[in-house]
């Protein structure tokens, strides 16, 4: 029976940032994952953004984040010969005076200076956009064409005999006190990176999920956007050939995948205010954030058995922080090293 180190139960971003995190440290992986059991990570628009728009705070341990992000997306580029990771300026619509103005006093925190412009632009693109008080650029800011790089890694993972491609059936993983068998496979611990899905595992349905249930529009328009993106109420992040990824809803009732009129409607009644040009949409999608009540990540082992684990709970920020946790998670299976508590599994027993 073959040997592992690490099981992997998904192949989402979470799934993909810890098998590769894993594949660097030469331990033997294999992920299990049916490709067709639906991921928001296939929907995703894949957007970092390092400030909370709210109060024009930096988001939470952007400093750490960011550059762990830059080196991951890069590196899997080059091994995966593609293109997929852009840095873009965002570019944050002003529709009122006092937002102006509050964006100008917190431009002068020095803490803030890396990230936001310290002047508002005005006018931008009148002929395409409507901003009537201008526009402030967020620096730091791009996306990843996270369905692209899965695809890619993917196929990488298949053709070296890492990947089973198959939906994952809980009745058949044996537990031991020291490894775990499923089909023929036995490893030292088991990784669940399931997103929504892992509020159905038998081990781990306790976590304390807010799911979410998001649905994106893919538009046609013509805008002169050059590395950067919009947002205003919904986000306008261009995807090449004139098209463009627009969302997104929040939806914490209907958490199915499916796409309604209503959450067209309300992406497009929001995309008609900002935008002057006309577009039309060409797809629309839908899926559910393994968004967490304290909207922080899950991490860590069963308080039970230790070779039960979790990397999970990503949220609406899942591009960003799946790099730096996927490392976070890797020294702690390998040295026993503390997690953060604030990610912890267990601040949930």
């Amino acid at each position: 029976m073959p040997e592992l180190d690490y099981l992997i139960v998904g192949q989402g971003i979470a799934g993909t940032a810890m098998a590769e995190t894993l594949i660097k440290r030469d331990l033997k992986i294999h992920v299990i994952d049916d490709w067709n059991f639906s991921s928001s990570s296939k929907v995703s628009a894949g957007l970092f953004n390092p400030m909370v728009f709210k109060r024009l705070n930096r988001s939470w341990m952007i400093d750490e984040l960011l550059p762990v992000a830059e080196t991951f997306y890069s590196e899997m580029e080059r091994k995966l010969n593609a293109r997929f990771y852009y840095k873009k300026e965002l570019v944050k619509i002003i529709f009122e005076e006092n937002e102006r103005d509050f964006w100008l006093k917190k431009a002068l925190d020095p803490v803030l200076k890396p990230y936001l412009s310290e002047n508002i632009t005005t006018p931008f693109l009148p002929d395409e956009i409507n901003s009537p008080f201008g526009v402030g650029f967020v620096f730091k800011s791009g996306n990843v064409d996270v369905k692209k790089m899965l695809l890619l890694y993917r196929d990488y993972l298949k053709s070296s005999n890492r990947l089973s491609d198959e939906r994952f059936d809980y009745a058949r993983l044996r537990v031991g006190s020291e490894s775990v068998e499923y089909k023929g496979l036995r490893a030292k611990k088991i990784i669940f990176c399931q997103g929504f899905r892992a509020s159905e595992n038998p081990w781990f349905s306790w976590m304390k999920f807010k799911l979410s249930k998001g649905e994106i529009l893919t538009i046609r328009c013509k805008l002169s956007l050059k590395d950067q993106f919009l947002v205003k109420g919904v986000f306008v992040v261009p995807f090449g050939e004139g098209t463009y990824k627009v969302g997104s809803t929040h939806n914490w009732e209907d958490l199915t995948e499916n796409t309604t009129e209503k959450g067209k409607a309300e992406l497009c009644e929001k995309l008609t205010k900002i935008l002057k040009v006309p577009y039309t949409v060409i797809d629309q999608q839908a899926g559910v954030r393994p968004t967490v009540a304290d909207r922080r990540p899950i991490l860590g082992a069963h308080p039970e058995n230790v070779v039960l684990t979790v990397f999970n709970g990503l949220g609406t920020k899942g591009t960003l922080l799946a790099p730096w946790f996927a490392t976070h998670m890797a020294d702690f299976l390998s040295t026993g090293r503390g997690l953060l508590k604030e990610v912890d599994i267990g601040r949930f027993v």
